[in-house]
């Protein structure tokens, strides 16, 4: 939990940065398992990146396989996971980037 500006406890939230390509199958299995995770009460939003539709990323966040999930919080990422991941990997990473200090 972090401290709003009145001083009252508000839930961290991390934004998951997924990173993908439409013909990757690992990519779809992923979106599949990110499906399963209720994110909103986990503390998390996700945003979905198609890497052919902004190659731009892949220079920005040094990109070099999809797919990729960036966590970040408060625009600074803080945790990352390569490759296709179980779903409680992904937990632990959002618990992880939560507690990051």
């Amino acid at each position: 939990m972090v401290q709003n500006e009145r001083g009252n406890e508000i839930m961290a939230f991390i934004t998951i940065k997924k990173f993908s390509r439409k013909d990757c199958r690992p990519c779809k299995a992923l979106a599949n398992y990110l499906g399963e995770i209720d994110l909103f009460n986990a503390g998390a939003t996700l945003e979905n990146i198609d890497i052919e539709e902004h190659p731009e990323v892949v220079d920005q966040y040094g990109l070099t396989s999809v797919p990729v999930m960036v966590f970040e919080r408060s625009g600074v990422e803080v945790h990352r996971l390569n490759g296709l991941r179980p779903t409680d990997e992904i937990i632990d990473a959002i618990n992880h980037a939560k507690a990051v200090r």
